[in-house]
């Protein structure tokens, strides 16, 4: 059903393919808040290009993108295994993209990167106010993910976060299916905090009401995704990629194997009372993609199977 959506919409089939790709990929993972609950709201309603990404910038180590309002699995699809090889050829490289609707996580190209044996920084600006500073009621700064791929033997190490201590999905998801949010997570319009999703005025940081750490992370992220790009809130987004190849400083069978002990230490450390096992980013989600694939179907919420019905 997705992708005869995005195909009615002009898509071609094999980049309706990307692009549900990710999306029932995060569904797959248990991530979905990023899943098949975006798709209406977020996936399908932002296919609006103005032509073909296009390079505006390049030397042997940057790339400058202008996405043309193209959507980001398109353009990431594209130009990362670019920038790839840009890092393999140089050690290290970047690339800036503007003008581009956003893919649903930073953490598909930092895992992509972590797959082909290179360290990936994925940034990306969330796109509206959303999240409200230390201090402060209102909603200024946005969400702005963050995620990190490392290479590793058995299984890439990938870390994907907001700056914010919940994710807009999640609010818009619990809305959706009548749940409460987390508690210390969300202010409503008073400024006061809320567990209803439909109250949602402004998320809070990363580490919660008073945490200066998780609100100036936010802050740094905004200013390199948002400012340095010129975006305006509630457009298109800015994004910031930079790979390297770790065997510029350490074979690449001896990178691994320090992060397999470093990964023996952690899981081995001692546990809190009633903590059955201490998990590494990203473990959790691979161990549900593997166990849902194992199962071979999916639970979705019947409201999110109408409203992709109601698409076509």
């Amino acid at each position: 059903m997705c992708l005869a959506v995005l195909i009615k919409k002009g898509l071609s089939a094999q980049d309706a393919e990307t692009v549900v790709d990710e999306c029932l990929g995060n569904e797959i993972s248990g991530r979905t808040c990023h899943g098949l609950n975006s798709f209406k709201g977020f996936v399908a309603k932002k296919i609006e290009p103005e032509g073909e990404a296009k390079i505006i910038k390049e030397t042997e180590s940057y790339l400058y993108i202008d996405g043309q309002k193209n959507l980001g699995q398109i353009v990431c699809k594209q130009y990362v295994p670019v920038l790839m090889e840009k890092a393999r050829q140089n050690g290290i490289a970047m690339m800036g993209i503007y003008n581009m609707h956003s893919y649903l996580v930073p953490g598909t190209y930092a895992q992509m990167m972590a797959e082909n044996n290179l360290v990936g920084f994925v940034f990306n600006y969330g796109g509206g106010p959303l999240v409200a500073p230390v201090g402060g009621i209102d909603a200024v700064l946005s969400t702005n993910p963050i995620a990190i791929g490392i290479p590793a033997k058995d299984a890439p190490v990938v870390m994907d976060i907001a700056t914010s201590k919940i994710a807009m999905r999640k609010v818009r998801l619990a809305a959706k299916i009548g749940q409460k949010i987390p508690t210390d997570t969300a202010l409503d319009k008073d400024g006061q905090l809320t567990t209803d999703p439909n109250l949602v005025t402004a998320l809070l940081p990363l580490d919660g009401r008073d945490g200066h750490k998780g609100y100036a992370l936010g802050l740094m992220m905004e200013i390199l995704t948002r400012s340095m790009f010129k975006i305006e809130p509630n457009t298109t987004r800015g994004f910031l990629f930079f790979c390297f190849d770790p065997q510029v400083f350490i074979p690449l069978g001896e990178f691994g194997g320090e992060i397999k002990k470093l990964i023996k230490e952690v899981k081995n450390s001692r546990k809190a009372p009633g903590v059955k096992e201490i998990f590494l980013p990203g473990e959790q989600s691979a161990r549900i993609r593997k166990e849902n694939l194992k199962k071979g179907y999916l639970e979705v919420d019947e409201n999110i199977i109408k409203e992709i019905k109601e698409l076509l």
